[in-house]
């Protein structure tokens, strides 16, 4: 096939023999195919494989082609023997026009039945007009292979090997990693509370392991694909047991998802519509969740294979910053089909702690009120010059002594400001109680959460707090995504001075601008955001803990957003 922006050619070569198999010849009683059916066999040819051959756009909608040309075999007077058919070989030319340069073709043969005795077989080549660019494949019956056509970076035959890589450096970004068509991905994700094995099969290799229903054989129609997604669930579900901590999980299924080839991006939800059986691929996302604080181990097995799939070529990617690959086969071992993996004790989530309430005193002053009213009665009496006075003011002078201290009370000093956490105090207990809030999402489930975020936030503001912390990190251009925290630096930060505070001392408000670093990963695809945000947090001690007991958010600004892949 010969493929330039505007038309294929696609020169097809076949034996004399294949007349006999579909165009019904019969040999004569001297076992000879005579001229006269040879010609109307090659004739009748050219409807067969415009009907069996078939190129497809990335939506999966037939290109409708004709025979521009056919270079019969030479037919001799007599006709030729039937056991010299597979000796002639006849060339016929399809055409097939595009009204704009292609992005994807896929390329299927249907030939025979797959359950024929004799399975055709292609042998199929392509070339790129004006490059270098040439794809081998060889298709079974109903077999289908997609190639991807890049118009803006022709190379030249001659192209040097920095040019080449350059080239499939570029191929790899615009296809965000998933290169190949036809092959079965998978990535398994470990992280502190979940693991997730992701896998992306072709819908023509699931075709050949599940019984799939569908009217029009060329497409899925949206109204089919749940009960396609239910024979998923049903078909791995109780395969490929995960122990985690020692404990079989069963999985969850986050996501079935059916994509077309015009969506590269599979970590983004797929919008419903009918999907090409040629091209179309299932995004299938099994989620196992451990019911513990963290995961510390992990084992894996898979034994799920077919004549279609007799491997699963896996990326390992664990928490906290590991990559491996791993490879699933039929023809390993059951001991070298479990992937095992095992967290550093020292990796482990660390427990979220609570922050003393440490403050000096308020500055108190000590009213010694039986002394001023002794003093008062005694001056008082000082006017008086009976005996009886002078008595009562000694004993009023021995009672102020004697009693001074109990009768005295101690109030706040009016005059003297208490005094505060100095900069680096303040710092020091925002900074650990707000990474808290961030750290607190390694922790999974929602009461788990809840009772980590108790450590560094007031019970009242569990829930409000929790759910501003969720939004701010949902992605929703990947489906509502939870992104999951990288970093969180602090750009700048100051407690409000007091005669600006709304919050009574001991407490104190911080203001605070900091960026948010978090990422969604879906097979292999890293998107990352970078949030900027500006609030003013209110901290109170409580029960003896430093807590924040109010966040008032100023702004948020989005810093960057990109996507990148997995580099292996």
């Amino acid at each position: 096939m010969f493929v330039t922006r505007s038309k294929a050619i696609l020169r097809v070569q076949m034996f004399a023999e294949d007349l006999i198999l579909f165009q019904g010849l019969e040999p004569n009683d001297q076992d000879r195919l005579i001229p006269e059916d040879l010609k109307r066999g090659l004739e009748d040819h050219k409807i067969f494989l415009l009907e069996k051959i078939s190129l497809r756009d990335a939506n999966g909608e037939l290109y409708k082609g004709q025979i521009t040309d056919m270079k019969p075999f030479e037919i001799p007077a007599d006709g030729i023997a039937a056991t010299d058919m597979m000796q002639h070989t006849a060339t016929y030319e399809i055409e097939v026009p595009f009204a704009m340069p292609p992005e994807f073709l896929t390329i299927q043969q249907d030939i025979t039945d797959a359950n024929s005795i004799v399975p055709s077989e292609m042998s199929l080549n392509i070339h790129q007009a004006g490059t270098g660019l040439n794809f081998t494949e060889r298709l079974l019956p109903g077999g289908s292979t997609t190639v991807r056509f890049d118009w803006k970076q022709e190379l030249a035959e001659d192209a040097s090997d920095e040019e080449w890589d350059s080239w499939f450096e570029k191929q790899r970004e615009a296809t965000l990693g998933i290169t190949s068509y036809s092959s079965v991905y998978s990535f398994i994700y470990i992280e502190p509370v979940e693991m997730r094995h992701e896998i992306l099969i072709p819908l023509a290799t699931l075709a050949t392991i599940l019984p799939i229903k569908h009217q029009d054989p060329a497409f899925i129609e949206i109204g089919e694909q749940d009960a396609i997604r239910e024979q998923i669930r049903n078909w791995l579900k109780d395969q490929n047991p995960v122990v985690i901590n020692g404990a079989r999980i069963i999985p969850e299924f986050t996501r079935i998802d059916l994509y077309s080839l015009s969506l590269s991006d599979f970590a983004a939800q797929a919008a419903a519509q009918k999907v090409s059986m040629a091209s179309g691929r299932v995004g299938i996302i099994m989620t196992y969740k451990t019911p513990d604080d963290s995961i510390r181990d992990v084992s894996q097995s898979w034994s799920t294979f077919y004549s279609t799939m007799t491997k699963v070529p896996a990326v390992v990617i664990a928490y906290p910053n590991s990559m491996s690959k791993f490879e699933f086969s039929r023809f390993n071992t059951a001991e070298d089909n479990t992937l095992t993996w095992k967290c550093k004790p020292e990796d482990l989530p660390k427990q979220i702690s609570s922050v003393d309430a440490v403050f000096s005193p308020r500055p108190k002053i000590r009213i010694f009120w039986g002394i001023i009213v002794m003093g008062i009665a005694y001056l008082f009496l000082a006017k008086k010059r009976t005996t009886t006075a002078r008595v009562v003011r000694s004993v009023l002078l021995v009672a102020a002594v004697a009693f001074s201290t109990k009768l005295s009370v101690e109030i706040d000093h009016p005059w003297k400001s208490p005094e505060e956490l100095s900069a680096d105090q303040a710092k020091d207990v925002f900074t650990t109680l707000h990474s808290g809030l961030y750290r607190s999402l390694d922790f999974g489930t929602e009461n788990r959460i809840y009772d980590a975020l108790a450590q560094t936030v007031d019970g009242e503001l569990l829930e409000d707090l929790y759910l501003q912390l969720r939004q701010s990190l949902e992605l929703r251009d990947q489906g509502g995504a939870i992104a999951r925290i990288r970093s969180v630096e602090y750009d700048s930060g100051t407690a409000v001075a007091r005669k600006d505070s709304v919050v009574a001392w001991p407490g104190f408000q911080y203001k605070s601008t900091w960026t948010v670093s978090g990422t969604v990963e879906h097979w292999g695809h890293v998107h990352e955001r970078q949030n900027q945000f500006d609030a003013v947090f209110t901290i109170e001690p409580r029960e003896g803990h430093w807590k924040i007991t109010r966040m008032d958010v100023a702004g948020q600004t989005q810093k960057s957003a990109r996507t990148t892949l997995r580099k292996f």
